[in-house]
């Protein structure tokens, strides 16, 4: 196409000097020129989606059932970068999750975010997730796996006496394992809506892809 343009340009304005080919291009041309740079600009984009836009992420943690932050969760992203030493390009922090799910019933809600949580779960996407414990409880009669905070970080509770003991005030016991830590009893408790009845339990999802080391640090920068 653009072969075919500037032979038939060379043809037309042979006898031009620069000033008239110029013009004449600007006059004949200008649509060619605008289409051209619309395709250009295209191509740009879509090959920079591909190739930097959809980078795999590091550590994506879901929020599920609170309210939906988008500055909460972009503050909460940056503070476990700057904690981590992992870049924020890398992270992920999403409260986009409000969904039924057995005896819950909510209203005004978009239920393919239920799609999106168990997906993202099973293909591994998701990492972490602030969940309900009614929620918890759910997945485990549905065979969800969750993955154990030992197996994660194996000195999780091999701190002084006090450590110990503050740490383990803020833990979720389930069949005898620590696998899940109570949000209410950590320092992100302020940005979240805190349910008695319900607690909100970080989690971390089984599922055969672990990104163990941002895992660790993040239950490390939740303790700090």
């Amino acid at each position: 196409m653009f072969k075919k343009w500037i032979e038939d340009i060379k043809v037309k304005t042979k006898n031009m000097d620069r000033k008239g080919t110029i013009e004449y291009i600007a006059a004949y041309y200008w649509y060619h020129i605008l289409t051209a740079a619309i395709v250009l600009v295209l191509i740009s984009i879509t090959v920079y989606h591909l190739a930097w836009g959809r980078q795999k992420k590091s550590f994506t943690l879901a929020i599920v059932n609170q309210q939906i932050d988008y500055e909460r969760d972009e503050r909460l992203l940056n503070q476990f970068a700057e904690s981590s030493g992992i870049k924020s390009r890398k992270l992920s922090v999403d409260s986009d999750y409000l969904f039924s799910y057995g005896d819950i019933k909510l209203e005004g809600v978009n239920e393919n975010s239920f799609e999106k949580f168990f997906l993202g779960w099973s293909s591994g996407f998701i990492d972490a997730a602030v969940i309900p414990e009614s929620l918890y409880r759910y997945c485990i009669s549905q065979d969800g796996v969750f993955t154990g905070l030992e197996e994660i970080c194996p000195d999780i509770l091999q701190k002084d006496n006090e450590e110990r003991e503050r740490r383990e005030a803020c833990l979720y016991i389930d069949d005898g394992k620590y696998t899940g830590i109570y949000i209410e009893k950590t320092k992100l408790a302020k940005d979240f809506i805190i349910d008695s009845k319900d607690p909100a339990i970080l989690v971390f999802l089984g599922n055969g892809s672990r990104h163990m080391a941002q895992c660790r640090k993040f239950i490390e920068f939740v303790f700090a």
